[in-house]
């Protein structure tokens, strides 16, 4: 993650130093040559993140220096955020915007990471203290032996063909119908083979199901030659001609060794020789390339062989399976409890007396839920459990978080950090924050990618949203494609809208990536007070207020927190008073959710300079917004949907002209209300892409409406009464929306909320 934080500051500070106006704007005045030295700082960190990310696993020092560089430069990005907020509305907004700037400046100077700042000269004070800590922690790439060259000291295991087969359990189905098709005697038209491919989690057991069927007695019968080449991250042609010449041959390692100098063309001829005419099978296990021309010489090479041949690829990525152009593909599935157990048992309960297995096993069948289905899980569980003699020692098992287990990090997480490590930069920290998804709750993709450019992981918050939504999509399919998510393309719950799960498994090593930095709560009876304990400092805090209770009169750790998220349980109680501590606390938000409360909205929220995303959906008293709303420039999303008390939207929306969702909006129609938000003070927002209104007032003033241009909108929900419902074409017309893709037209309340789903069915993601 620190990699694509480095690189997103890179961006911004080289936003401002290339501002045309710079030495206009008096907040950065003499600040322009200590920027260009944090640049070049984060420009020599950069190079050796990708070394120490791969060297923090076995030295726990290298990831306490990655620990405190990340704390450095998220308090750099929130410093350099308000740099570029005033720095963009004096330079381009007009009147009303330079005089809100004026009023607010000084108390976003307060907001300044690293010390209280209450007049201009103090910036470059601060800058060259930031450049200070920077050269320390530059400086400590000696004492860690950090290059610009990756050690790649995290690697899978080598595998091979041999298994022991008592061992295994399940796969019986999906190893018959693999092997069906490998057995059957036809191929592609004018090919000689077939590829079939496995994809799945990292431990989810390909290789074990690859190894079953490579020595499965019928298709050693069927082919007169078998192959088994481990291949991992390896697209090198060379290597991989040969290893496969090694099994072909059967060639010790000083055999192999002499074929170091040989050319690529030489080891295809000898491939050619060795298969030519035969039926063979070939496995590729563990394959990662996704590049078509890493085979090419390959390719050719295999269509030697008799008809019939086979390629059996295992791999972690789906676009794998198509590079390759797979005839078949099975997505590997998880086990049942049951067998996970029988898995988990095996090590855990050998060799004890039949009285403490009756005695463990009720805790090991929980335990065995925790295991989520992969072998991989089980087995380890099952060997730490060996060695734990006593029913209190397997419950400390069952009640531990995964994330938190060192055998689980040695054993589980090592297949899925190879993973994660193969991850483009910028997609590392869309998936580690996926740590804040509840175990086995869906989510909204929408919402999720509103929620990462909330966070600033797909750009800056100024420009062409539509680039960074279809980047946003972009990062979820390749989170698929490597089964770190799984994507549904429709739902009933949500419509058109796509929904995403987590493994849990997934979710745990997410959790284990971001050591604290994300926490849920639950407040109960006699906590007037609330401490977030971790590993690093808690910047995505959910908090659940149990029936009955109170909202913590404080919350210690919170001026650091980026995401605040509050559902208060049936008759959980959020106090006025604490709410607006809160909110003059943590001003660095970027996402806050007050959600299903009865709370009233303090207009301390106007504070929140960094915010994008606000959801106060379904608070069902809210009667009014505070004016200060206005105040929140940045702002990307703004829900209210189901907030059937709230009867009119602040005119200072209107300034909030960074937004591209907008849901539950009330508008005046029938005339320019100085106060209240009013049909013309729409042409304002003209990055809306999703809108969803009520309309107020008899009659629609044409001349007022007409002024209205949202032309990147790309869906509208319009809530009108019977009085103003009688000609929608003229409506939408008038509105300059009847091009719109997707437009519904209402006069039932009851369509201005979000869902009719119970949230404990269906979840969407409030992070």
């Amino acid at each position: 993650m620190a990699e694509a934080l480095v690189s997103t500051l890179l961006q911004q500070i080289t936003t401002i130093i290339c501002a045309g106006a710079l030495e206009e704007v008096r907040l950065l005045k003499g600040v322009k040559e200590d920027l260009r030295k944090l640049k070049f700082n984060l420009t020599s960190i950069k190079a050796l993140l990708e070394d120490a990310e791969q060297k923090q696993i076995p030295d726990k020092t290298v990831q306490l220096w990655l620990d405190r560089l990340q704390e450095e430069s998220l308090d750099m990005e929130d410093a350099l955020d308000e740099w570029r907020t005033v720095l963009f509305y004096r330079l381009t907004d007009g009147a009303e915007n330079a005089s809100f700037l004026q009023r607010k400046v000084c108390l976003f100077l307060r907001c300044f990471s690293f010390r209280r700042v209450y007049r201009y000269h103090g910036v470059a004070r601060n800058i060259k203290e930031i450049n200070e800590r920077l050269d320390e922690i530059a400086n400590d790439r000696v004492r860690y032996q950090l290059t610009d060259t990756p050690s790649r000291l995290l690697r899978r295991k080598e595998s091979t063909s041999f298994i022991d087969e008592s061992n295994i359990v399940g796969r019986d189905e999906v190893k018959k119908e693999i092997i069906g098709h490998l057995l059957c005697g036809t191929s592609k038209e004018g090919e000689s083979y077939q590829t079939i491919s496995i994809v799945g989690l990292g431990g989810i057991g390909k290789t074990t199901l690859a190894q079953l069927i490579y020595n499965d007695e019928e298709v050693k019968q069927h082919f007169t030659i078998r192959i088994w080449a481990y291949v991992s991250d390896i697209s090198d042609q060379s290597k991989v001609a040969k290893t496969i010449i090694a099994e072909l041959e059967g060639l010790d390692k000083v055999a192999t060794l002499q074929m170091e100098s040989l050319p690529l063309n030489s080891l295809l001829e000898r491939i050619c020789k060795s298969i030519e005419g035969k039926k063979y099978l070939l496995v590729l296990d563990d394959v990662w390339t996704e590049n078509d021309g890493d085979f090419g010489g390959l390719n050719v090479t295999f269509k030697r062989g008799a008809t019939g041949s086979r390629i059996l690829v295992t791999t972690r990525k789906d676009t794998v399976s198509r590079v390759m152009g797979s005839s078949h593909t099975f997505h590997l599935k998880t086990l049942s409890q049951d067998l996970c157990w029988s898995i988990l048992k095996k090590t855990a309960l050998r060799e004890r007396d039949q009285k403490t297995c009756e005695d463990l096993t009720p805790v090991g069948l929980r335990i065995a839920e925790k295991c989520e289905g992969l072998p991989l899980v089980a087995k380890t569980l099952g060997g730490h459990l060996q060695f734990q003699t006593t029913r209190k020692e397997w419950e400390d098992v069952l009640n531990s978080e995964l994330w938190r287990m060192d055998v689980v990090h040695k054993d589980v997480f090592v297949p899925l950090l190879l993973s994660y490590y193969d991850l483009p930069s910028p997609v590392k920290q869309c998936f580690k924050y996926c740590a804040s998804f509840r175990k086995d709750a869906a989510y909204f993709t929408s919402h999720l990618i509103a929620n990462w450019k909330a966070q600033g992981y797909l750009g800056f918050n100024d420009g062409d949203d539509s680039l960074r939504e279809l980047k946003g999509v972009e990062y979820l399919k390749c989170l698929e494609a490597r089964s770190f998510l799984q994507i549904k393309d429709s739902d009933p719950f949500c419509g058109q809208f796509a929904s995403c799960k987590l493994h849990d498994l997934v979710r745990e090593f997410a959790l284990y990536l971001t050591k604290g930095e994300f926490q849920k709560v639950e407040v109960s009876k006699g906590d007037k007070s609330m401490k977030m304990n971790s590993e690093r400092t808690c910047r995505h805090l959910e908090v659940i207020l149990e029936s009955g209770f109170c909202f913590p009169e404080s919350i210690s750790d919170t001026e650091k927190l980026r995401t605040f998220q509050i559902f208060p349980c049936m008759g959980g109680v959020i106090n006025d008073g604490d709410l607006c501590k809160l909110l003059n606390k943590a001003r660095r938000l970027r996402a806050l959710a007050i959600e299903y409360s009865d709370s009233t909205i303090p207009e301390e929220i106007g504070n929140l300079l960094h915010l994008r995303f606000l959801s106060l959906c379904s608070n069902l008293h809210l009667k009014r917004l505070p004016d200060e709303m206005g105040n929140l420039i940045n702002l990307m999303v703004l829900d209210t949907a189901s907030c059937f008390s709230l009867t009119c939207y602040p005119k200072g929306v209107r300034r909030l002209t960074r937004l591209t969702q907008l849901s539950g909006l009330i508008v005046r129609v029938d005339h320019d209300d100085p106060k209240e938000f009013s049909i013309g003070d729409l042409a304002n927002l003209k990055q809306l892409v999703v809108l969803s209104m009520k309309m107020v007032g008899s009659t629609i003033n044409v001349e007022e409406s007409k002024k209205v241009k949202l032309q990147n909108l790309q869906e509208v929900k319009i809530l009108v009464n019977e009085a103003i419902a009688k000609d929608e074409d003229t409506i939408l017309e008038s509105l300059n929306m009847s091009s719109v893709p997707r437009c519904c037209f209402d006069t039932d309340f009851q369509f201005f909320g979000r869902f009719s789903t119970p949230r404990n069915e269906y979840q969407y993601c409030g992070f």
